[in-house]
């Protein structure tokens, strides 16, 4: 394998790993209840993509837990 395909193989590695820890950095903001505005900025993303992933933390139990 060349130098440079191997170059290639840890940036892309690197940029999904960077983007996976984005996005959680956005589901446990959103959890914690921080507006949709103020994670945009922290994460430095679009608001697109906030609005994606904090859709599935809005209303419900909340985390209660199972019914008893």
């Amino acid at each position: 394998m060349s130098a440079r395909r191997k170059v290639d193989r840890e940036k892309r590695q690197s940029d999904d790993a960077t983007e996976l820890l984005r996005d959680l950095l956005i589901v446990e903001l959103s959890k914690a209840g921080v507006p949709q505005s103020q994670i945009r900025k922290l994460a430095g993303c679009g608001m697109n993509r906030v609005s994606a992933i904090a859709r599935f933390f809005k209303g419900g139990d909340k985390g209660k837990g199972p019914p008893e």
